[in-house]
């Protein structure tokens, strides 16, 4: 690692850290790089879609004790801003904390506005060189669910986090509704300029007719599933077209990297 200052080493870590499941390597091998064309069998007209991945779940809210600062020598400063994507969710009753083991290390309500939620933790540490295996643990009230990403850091007194460069660690990514996660970048072939691709384009994918990830043609997105074999089919929305293609094949939600081109006319 290059020699920047301890500020920019932990960015470093923590964005890396934290902006990555917990789940990422428990993902039974999953495909990685390019998988091949599926042929859309289905075109339907219809409005523009409004698909979301449907993250409720049945978790009780966890009894967190905060730490006691006298029994440590460090603590570092941290300010996590709540990805939009968790915003709309968020409550007054939602809880972040960080832990090392089952030791709560920092303990935080929400601040901020509606638009802009903010946690603010101070994070208490003993070694001011040894890292420590971390859990970021976030409850969502609404949504009944428990975010976790981990990580490892040192937390000293000197160190501070997102206060003067805005940091929003991924917690979808964390999500313990749905273990496997599977990154995809789905990618239209088109064969005339009527099929190419347009800024209010969608691609999703659906286990059954549940919706498990949704983004842009030709960008990564997140695909949710239970188990490393569960069969999705994905659905590609067309601006310009005014409706839905819908693959015929399925495809497994096994983790990892998968690249789809999608052939359509």
């Amino acid at each position: 690692m290059k020699k920047y200052s301890i500020y920019m080493i932990a960015i470093a870590v923590l964005t890396l850290a934290w902006g990555c499941s917990s789940d990422d390597n428990n993902n039974d091998g999953g495909n990685n790089g390019y998988v091949g064309n599926i042929d859309f069998a289905r075109f339907e007209e219809g409005p523009y879609p409004y698909w979301d991945v449907d993250m409720s779940d049945t978790q009780e809210a966890p009894q967190w004790t905060p730490p006691d600062p006298a029994k440590y020598e460090h603590k570092m400063i941290a300010q996590l801003r709540l990805q939009d994507e968790l915003t709309f969710f968020s409550s007054d009753d939602d809880r972040m904390a960080v832990f090392v083991g089952d030791e709560c290390r920092a303990l935080s309500q929400r601040s901020g506005t509606e638009q802009e939620v903010y946690f603010v933790l101070n994070v208490h540490g003993n070694s001011a060189y040894d890292n420590e295996e971390f859990s970021l643990c976030y409850y969502c009230a609404k949504l009944k669910q428990l975010f976790v990403l981990t990580g490892e850091n040192t937390f000293r007194n000197e160190l501070t986090l997102g206060i003067d460069t805005e940091f929003s660690p991924n917690l979808m990514n964390g999500s313990t509704k749905y273990p496997v996660k599977t990154t995809m970048t789905i990618y239209p072939v088109a064969y005339s300029s009527d099929a190419a691709v347009n800024e209010e384009d969608l691609v999703a994918v659906f286990v059954g007719d549940e919706c498990r990830g949704v983004g842009k043609p030709d960008q990564p997105f997140t695909a949710f599933s239970y188990n490393a074999k569960e069969e999705a089919h994905i659905c590609y929305y067309s601006y310009r077209k005014r409706g839905i293609y819908t693959s015929q094949e399925t495809i497994q939600l096994s983790g990892g990297g998968i690249f789809y081109g999608l052939d359509y006319k």
